[in-house]
């Protein structure tokens, strides 16, 4: 089931983590979720545009794992997203701060 933007944001909200776009504020405490747009497609028929379908990636930033996706996965059960990967990073006092990431498509809001 393909979603809107809005819908997606409202969603990612209501997690009960802080959400941003593209990047959080510096010394922001983990865990938060930031997405930013990726691309857009146009869905054609009768060579017009007849929808926009927008690429978010949609990222975790958490010193937990993967058991913390799980309100994640239960918000969005009947949405399709790609699989989530995870991209350790050292933060810098030298902890592991887990990026876990996925790509979820949405229709463009009008």
């Amino acid at each position: 089931m393909l979603i809107n933007f809005t819908e997606m944001r409202t969603r990612l909200k209501s997690l009960g983590l802080n959400v941003y776009r593209d990047l959080a504020p510096k010394n922001t405490p983990l865990p938060y979720y930031v997405y930013s747009f990726v691309n857009e497609k146009q869905v054609r028929a009768s060579n017009l545009a007849q929808l926009a379908i927008q690429e978010y990636q949609i990222s975790l930033f958490t010193n937990g794992t993967e058991k913390e996706l799980k309100p994640f996965k239960s918000a969005f059960q009947d949405v399709s997203y790609e699989s989530v990967i995870n991209q350790p990073e050292d933060d810098e006092n030298d902890e592991i701060v887990n990026h876990f990431y996925t790509y979820m498509e949405v229709l463009a809001d009008e």
